[in-house]
């Protein structure tokens, strides 16, 4: 799934709970680079910390500037040594809720749902983590545990917009997603496709998706909304591989 807005406010809110309870082992050096933005200086001068301590919070700090730079995967071993130097029961909350954002954006459910469970046992596992979570758990075919986590976390959290993006994005059971958006008017439906296909879904769920949109060709629609449903079809059926399709939907869309 693409970076979006979200994870960005998510982990400022993250840095900004280290800063709030931060531990010995962090340098005012470190914590004044972080909060200004200045990711290069904050890795450099992170990575000469850890170099010369070997202070696991160094890692932490090395991570997060590796994160704003664009390198997730090195990010993820950043922290997963620094897992390894704390041990479970030490890590921050801070490095786990970034862990999570890692895991989700990476594709990694088994991680996210192992980070997000021990956020859900501190108390401290926020809507959008739950959110990640209950998305890897039907992901991973754990449908009673998801099921958990939004009677939980989200019923109380999300309209039914949103209830419905959550399964379109979890690739939930198909007579959920479609009950779920029976509960919408047209032009909502057809926004969540737009919203889908932007996020680039599996090309097994993007078939499965093309064969829901196309049940919305013969409702009642605007001309903008209907110019917006090709269009989806049109990204889908080049996610699906289906590219006939994918050439006509984007000739109607045009049109």
């Amino acid at each position: 799934m693409k970076k979006t807005q979200w994870w960005k406010l998510l982990l400022f809110s993250f840095f900004l709970v280290l800063l709030l309870s931060s531990c010995a082992e962090d340098t005012p050096l470190l914590q004044e680079l972080a909060q200004h933005g200045e990711w290069d200086a904050l890795y450099h001068a992170a990575k000469k910390d850890f170099s010369e301590t070997y202070r696991s919070g160094s890692l932490y700090y090395i991570a997060l500037a590796q994160t704003e730079r664009g390198d997730d995967a090195s990010a993820l071993r950043s922290l997963e040594l620094y897992q390894e130097m704390t041990g479970e029961s030490g890590a921050s909350i801070a490095a786990r809720n970034l862990m999570l954002i890692l895991a989700e954006r990476t594709g990694n459910a088994e991680m996210v749902v192992q980070q997000a469970a021990l956020l859900d046992e501190m108390g401290v596992l926020g809507t959008q983590g739950a959110k990640a979570y209950y998305q890897a758990l039907m992901t991973l075919g754990h449908d009673k545990e998801a099921g958990l986590v939004f009677a939980t976390h989200l019923r109380e959290q999300l309209n039914r917009s949103e209830y419905a993006l959550l399964l379109l994005e979890a690739e939930a059971p198909l007579e959920k997603v479609r009950d779920a958006l029976g509960e919408l008017e047209n032009g909502e439906v057809v926004s969540l496709f737009a919203t889908v296909a932007s996020r680039q879904p599996s090309s097994t769920w993007a078939q499965t998706l093309v064969s829901l949109a196309q049940e919305y060709e013969q409702v009642e629609l605007t001309p903008q909304e209907r110019q917006v449903l090709y269009a989806s079809l049109a990204t889908l059926c080049t996610q699906a591989d289906f590219r006939v399709l994918a050439n006509k939907y984007q000739t109607l869309s045009q049109e």
